[in-house]
């Protein structure tokens, strides 16, 4: 599947795991998945949107897919029961959130919206939200990327984004942040899925 990655973490100044260091203390973070064409198996999952919320336990960036982390995946609710089976087990077996979504606390299928107004983007469901610009770079017109970053095994062309906020709220847990790093990327991933029984 194809489609671009919208992501938003608790680190002021960009993530200090995309750097291999670590943290005071363990991160969270707000990934929106848009699909924009992809099959499992026979089915098609082109126009999906999936977010993965992920309470990250470790603070070591060397621990990050060893230890992972807790969180709820959320799926728009226009899929259909076909998508549905093959969606859950995939996103949790092989997209890079799930790889380090430990814990799951739940799928929800909500009203998931993403929009944008030049570089700027707004993705909204009922439990959280985030608003996210990209950070041009010293022409004033491109995007600053992270080049041969560690994240490039599965995402390409990381463009460095402010996010202005993200807040969520659901399975216990109850955030909001201000001016935190963000990034956008393209992703092209391959894996099998077991059907969910």
């Amino acid at each position: 599947m194809k489609g671009t990655w919208y992501e938003a973490c608790a680190s002021e100044g960009h993530c200090s795991f995309y750097f291999g260091r670590d943290r005071d203390e363990p991160c969270k973070s707000f990934q929106l998945f848009k699909i924009e064409e992809g099959k499992i198996g026979d089915v098609d999952i082109g126009g999906v949107l999936a977010i993965n919320v992920v309470d990250i336990y470790s603070n070591k960036a060397a621990e990050l897919l060893a230890k992972g982390g807790e969180g709820g995946l959320y799926i728009n609710d226009t899929t259909t029961e076909e998508q549905r089976k093959y969606l859950e087990p995939f996103f949790f077996n092989n997209i890079p959130g799930g790889l380090i979504l430990r814990k799951i606390l739940g799928t929800r299928y909500v009203d998931i919206k993403l929009t944008q107004e030049d570089k700027t983007y707004h993705i909204s469901m009922p439990y959280g939200e985030m608003k996210l610009t990209l950070t041009t770079g010293g022409d004033g017109k491109n995007p600053q990327r992270l080049q041969n970053s560690l994240f490039e095994v599965f995402f390409k062309d990381i463009k460095i984004c402010n996010t202005h906020f993200w807040k969520y709220n659901d399975f216990g847990k109850n955030w909001e942040f201000v001016n935190r790093s963000g990034t956008i990327a393209e992703f092209d991933l391959q894996g099998k899925a077991r059907m969910a029984i």
